[in-house]
């Protein structure tokens, strides 16, 4: 039963981490300062033995910086070999490995992705979730949720979004990439269901369900719910954003995943436009 896992979580203090360790208050929490994946010989001097699964929220997101010099290093230390580490502590020690992967393993040429569509990534980013994903494999009790669109505690679109709508601010929005929301709830019940009805070991995606929708539409629904006019959000190609911004990390143009496999296991997903309507309406109007 999910009660008797004793569980680490790495990456604590990020968007994911943070609400995983409200979920799991008996948790060991690691944050970066605490414990550094990408160092294998502070990895492997930790006692393993007191535990039952990791879970790897730690990341590096900044897609964007990825593709400078500086940040592409950082970005396959973080991404790609911390969780090579983990993922061989994991199957010296015989636990179980919970690790998130990115939509951004794939090109977006397809609608909707199924788990087992082959790795076609266009940016550094990607290329790192991608080695992770295949790091993690290995390990014969492992489970790798393939999110997007992450929303959480800290920075995100919607909170930018909102915030902008409160300073009277009209910003331009990429209309040509399309995808759903997924708040860290949705990855942390996840997490519970995996654990407490022992799914097997394998890839599944995990986002919210809802209305696909792009990211225009997606500040449209923001502005709207916060109580402005959806109509002061300006669209754009992401061929002229791409133009204003530099560097950019290219991005799949579709980022919908199928949720039919986690479905099948009994697990119902939960639309996002009402998480996303509560979670507005609890943000501090901006002055």
């Amino acid at each position: 039963m999910m009660m008797e896992q004793r569980m680490i979580i790495t990456g604590a203090n990020g968007q994911l981490g943070k609400e995983l360790v409200k979920q799991y208050p008996n948790a060991t929490a690691m944050t970066k300062e605490a414990l550094d994946i990408t160092n294998a010989e502070e990895v492997a001097a930790v006692d393993w033995s007191s535990y039952d699964v990791i879970v790897n929220a730690a990341a590096y997101v900044n897609a964007d910086r990825s593709e400078t010099k500086e940040g592409r290093e950082l970005t396959w230390k973080v991404n790609a070999e911390g969780p090579k580490n983990l993922a061989k502590v994991a199957l010296e020690n015989g636990l179980n490995i919970i690790h998130f992967s990115s939509e951004y393993v794939f090109d977006g040429t397809i609608p909707s992705h199924l788990e087992d569509e082959p790795f076609t990534p266009l940016s550094v980013y990607g290329q790192t979730k991608a080695a992770a994903d295949l790091a993690v494999s290995l390990v014969p009790n492992h489970h790798i949720l393939r999110t997007t669109w992450v929303v959480g505690e800290g920075h995100n679109f919607v909170k930018t979004m909102k915030n902008l709508a409160d300073m009277r601010i009209d910003p331009k929005v990429v209309d040509d990439q399309y995808g759903r929301l997924t708040f860290t709830s949705e990855l942390v019940r996840a997490v519970g269901h995996i654990l407490d009805k022992n799914v097997d070991s394998g890839t599944y995606n995990l986002s919210n369900s809802g209305k696909v929708r792009s990211w225009a539409d997606i500040a449209r629904l923001t502005f709207s719910l916060a109580g402005h006019d959806a109509e002061r959000i300006k669209s754009v190609s992401t061929e002229e954003y791409m133009q204003e911004k530099t560097p950019f990390a290219p991005r799949p143009t579709h980022s919908d995943l199928d949720l039919s496999k986690i479905q099948r296991t009994g697990f119902k997903s939960q639309d996002y436009e009402p998480l996303m309507d509560a979670y507005i309406k609890s943000l501090k109007p901006v002055e």
